[in-house]
């Protein structure tokens, strides 16, 4: 596998980006300054290499899948792979010389302007080669089994970690997996378990690739179970559904798919089978599934909604949970319309926010309240009252307060029933909903302090940027639902901390990830200690004036490139502890000893802390717009079966031309091209703005082209005209579809248009 050497490229050019390349030794140095500029690498060999997958079609991951099963079924995987594996190696080695050049100049201080720009397009060419090499040098997969089937687990190492609460953390998931009955016990469970996965990132390293993986797992379970609501038992679940089903269907649907996900993680078969039956009875038909779920796709991504619409059921109030105002959703408007404007590699970061949410529990499950779902109708309790209702009933008295409703039935009665508290009064009654139990929460405000430096670069920087925005957008998803939050407070240091920001309203946190996406810090020394010692006094002042700081955790989020000064950060804390300030930290790219064991001395003293380290290889993960999951060989709609392959086959055998080291040729456009290439397109979501109006220009040039063609090579003509030019103006083609998916009016008038022209009768 070649992704490997790919993501060290990543590497290395991100570094030379920021100005910081490897180090360099003597001869290297001395040889860059005898560089010539024309002696640079010319990337034929890759460049060509790209030249032919455009020319195969080959535009996106699903393309290669595609041409992959159709190279199964006619058995030239082997072929393919070798002389695939071949090319892209001999690209990669291309590509290294280039940076390692690039590095070299670096170090000289003669990098000519637009080198790094250059190398930054040719490493997503590159990415294309070595994904789609890796792609056919995988093992084909058993697809032998017919019906349904819950397919088993990668076999787990089934030896004892070194690490005591790993294997505490293994129980509670394993035990959280068998459980398909009590939702309260399993989301319980693995709650607990994410917590001790979090202290035991602190702890021995030997199981360090164990460790990540069961965090993986564990987030990912704990957001589906959170997803759906708690019952106690199967018996619960069927008179929930029946309460919910007719009153609201959405709730209902969500136990079911629940419960079809817990059959799934318990390897039950038969209760599975048996729930996606139910799920796939609630849903609509599969014509209006697709545009209803791609509607919701960038909603879930971050939670928001339509520019100038409300979340369902809220009230717009007049200030925040926290204090902020609410106002209007101006803020929304701009984040909204900053979505469409995003490129891939921001788009990346809100993958990567989303993920951060999950792996580092922004939101703080532990303290969160447990509210079981409905089985049957609530009755309303009823209580007394002094006036007259529709509601009435008798009650026994001894006192005369109760003069005015007396029922006197025997007069001469009346003092011996006063007398032994029988005497029979009316009591009104009126119903009111049942009284809610009181609880009080304690607050855990988290104070962000964020690595700035130099050397925070890259994937670096991007991560930490993703896990503020997680924070950001949890705590703006809860201004939108009207949900009580604690405010958020983070800062940057480098060798000279900035002062602590304050968030506590939905439009200032969406304020600050609008702030991030267009500029991210990174400059200066790395300086811990100064910057905990910064954090302590930024608390100190702000205390007395603000109480959510009473019990504060501090969170520093570094790459670890500076030694603490640990006495110094005991005595600077020690007049704070009657604020009961814990310390977490997550460390980036290199590990750093003394947080660790700044962390275990909390957890002595039965503090909760955590400190989890990550690898610049396990951040630094290249993904390019090559990873999309739209097709161009086929419409989506279109199931890949053998059939469908057939019509592939000449993009096959331009492919093999490309695995044997020969020029591909254009291959012949297929009729389904079309239908991928200018799908019908969604409701008019997007903004007006540059990019739709250059896709607008492409889409009539494209149309007013087409129409001086025959009438029978119209729909191939326009396939190939729309692919060079968004070649010709650099519009990677997912970014084309995903615009198309909701486009601008002026985008989807444009196709409709073309589509009219080419295909009149669909």
């Amino acid at each position: 596998m070649l992704g490997p050497q790919l993501n060290r490229l990543r590497e290395r050019l991100d570094a030379v980006k920021a100005g910081r390349g490897l180090e360099q030794g003597l001869f290297d140095r001395a040889r860059a300054i005898f560089d010539r500029e024309d002696q640079g690498e010319k990337l034929d060999a890759l460049r060509g290499l790209d030249r032919d997958f455009d020319r195969a079609g080959i535009h996106t991951a699903a393309d290669a899948k595609l041409l992959r099963e159709l190279g199964k079924l006619k058995g030239k995987l082997g072929g393919l792979s070798e002389g695939l594996a071949d090319r892209a190696t001999a690209a990669l080695l291309e590509f290294d010389l280039a940076v390692r050049r690039a590095e070299r100049l670096l170090g000289a201080q003669t990098l000519p302007p637009g080198l790094v720009t250059s190398l930054d397009a040719d490493f997503v060419r590159l990415a294309r080669a070595v994904k789609v090499a890796d792609l056919f040098a995988r093992p084909p997969e058993d697809e032998s089994q017919e019906g349904f089937e819950v397919f088993a687990r990668p076999d787990r190492d089934h030896r004892p970690p070194a690490s005591a609460r790993l294997a505490v953390a293994e129980f509670w998931a394993k035990r959280a997996q068998e459980n398909v009955n009590d939702v309260a016990q399993k989301r319980r469970d693995l709650d607990l378990a994410h917590e001790l996965l979090l202290r035991a990132s602190a702890g021995s390293m030997g199981d360090r690739d164990r460790l990540r993986q069961m965090r993986m797992e564990v987030a990912a379970a704990r957001e589906r179970v959170r997803a759906s609501p708690v019952v106690r038992s199967l018996q619960d679940l069927v008179r929930h559904v029946r309460h919910t089903a007719r009153r609201d269907p959405r709730t209902a649907y969500r136990s079911l798919k629940g419960l079809y996900e817990r059959a799934i993680e318990a390897n039950d078969t038969e209760l599975a089978q048996v729930a996606r039956e139910a799920v796939s009875s609630m849903l609509p038909p599969t014509a209006q599934m697709k545009p209803l779920v791609e509607q919701s796709r960038l909603k879930q991504q971050l939670g928001w909604k339509e520019p100038g619409k409300p979340a369902e059921g809220v009230e717009k109030l007049d200030r925040g949970p926290a204090g902020g105002k609410a106002g209007s959703d101006e803020a929304g408007d701009v984040l909204a319309q900053l979505a469409f404007d995003l490129d891939e590699e921001k788009l990346e970061a809100l993958e990567l926010a989303s993920g951060c949410a999950r792996f580092f529990d922004v939101e703080d499950t532990l303290t969160e309240e447990l509210v079981e779902a409905e089985l049957e109708q609530s009755r309303p309790v009823q209580r007394r009252v002094s006036h007259p209702t529709q509601t009435m009933s008798y009650e026994f008295t001894n006192s005369l307060d109760e003069l005015h409703n007396f029922v006197i039935q025997s007069p001469s009665m009346l003092l011996y029933n006063l007398a032994s508290s029988r005497q029979t009064v009316r009591a009104y009654l009126e119903e009111e909903p049942p009284p809610k139990q009181s609880r009080i929460k304690k607050t855990a405000v988290r104070v962000y302090v964020l690595d700035a430096s130099g050397s925070m670069h890259g994937p670096r920087s991007r991560f930490r940027d993703a896990i503020l925005i997680a924070e950001l957008n949890a705590l703006r998803v809860k201004a939108r639902q009207n949900v009580p939050f604690d405010p958020l407070y983070f800062s940057f240091f480098n060798d000279s901390p900035t002062e602590l920001a304050r968030i506590d309203s939905g439009p200032e946190a969406t304020r600050q990830i609008e702030k991030l996406f267009r500029h991210s810090p990174a400059e200066g020394q790395t300086d811990i200690s100064l910057a905990l010692m910064s954090s302590f006094e930024s608390i100190r002042n702000a205390q007395g004036k603000d109480p959510y700081l009473s019990r504060a955790t501090v969170v520093l989020v570094t790459d670890g490139e500076d030694a603490v000064d640990l006495e110094l950060v005991r005595r600077t804390r020690k007049p704070f502890e009657g604020l009961d300030i814990s310390l977490s930290f997550i460390s980036l790219g290199e590990e750093n000893p003394d947080l660790k064991s700044l962390v275990i001395e909390q957890r002595n003293v039965g503090g909760r802390a955590f400190y989890h380290h990550l690898s610049d290889a396990e951040i630094g993960v290249a993904r390019t717009e090559f990873d999309s999951t739209w097709r161009t060989l086929l419409p989506a709609e279109v199931p890949a079966t053998a059939g469908a392959l057939e019509a592939l086959l000449p993009h096959l055998e331009a492919l093999e031309q490309i695995a044997g080291g020969r020029p591909a040729h254009v291959a012949q456009r297929a009729d389904s091209q079309f239908d991928a290439f200018f799908p019908l397109p969604g409701p008019s979501t997007s903004p007006e703005g540059p990019v739709s109006q250059r896709l607008a220009d492409i889409l009539e040039a494209v149309g007013e082209a087409a129409s001086l063609a025959s009438v029978d090579n119209r729909a191939s003509e326009s396939v190939t005209l729309l692919s060079h030019l968004l070649g010709l103006y650099g519009v990677p083609l997912p970014k084309y579809l995903t615009a198309v998916e909701s486009p601008a009016p002026t985008v989807k008038a444009a196709v409709e248009r073309l589509r009219l022209l080419c295909k009149p009768f669909g």
